[in-house]
């Protein structure tokens, strides 16, 4: 990931331990008059610290970013699941609009804990 100049990961912390993150990718784009476009991704916050602003946090950085590196458009996706515990009003509150159907196919089955959180980086 470190090898990646268009990759940003971003990362909270709170008395020196990581509480947070999200990764931001940019992507040369044809369309929008060749403005790269960002791709949202991996928005976590320990559920000890949810609801006291971690992820608008670093959403907002994030959207400062992509606008600072002449994003037309940013794109974050987010699963069903989390349209009733709050991250779904979280990206509308920064301004996201839910207007896209997303698709997803594994071509490997992802390594998680119990949590649903990603092993393998």
């Amino acid at each position: 990931m470190m090898a990646s100049g268009d990759l940003t990961v971003y990362l909270a912390e709170r008395d020196c331990e990581p509480i947070g993150t999200a990764t931001m990718m940019l992507m040369p784009n044809l369309t929008y008059s060749c403005a790269p476009t960002a791709i949202i991704e991996a928005v976590v916050v320990l559920p000890s610290h949810r609801r006291r602003g971690v992820a608008r946090s670093m959403l907002k950085l994030a959207l400062t970013d992509a606008s600072d590196s002449g994003c037309d458009k940013v794109q974050l996706l987010s699963h069903k699941r989390h349209r009733d515990d709050g991250a779904h009003a979280l990206y509308a509150g920064l301004g996201f609009v839910a207007e896209a159907e997303g698709f997803r196919l594994y071509l490997r089955t992802p390594d998680v804990d119990r949590s649903g959180r990603g092993l393998n980086c």
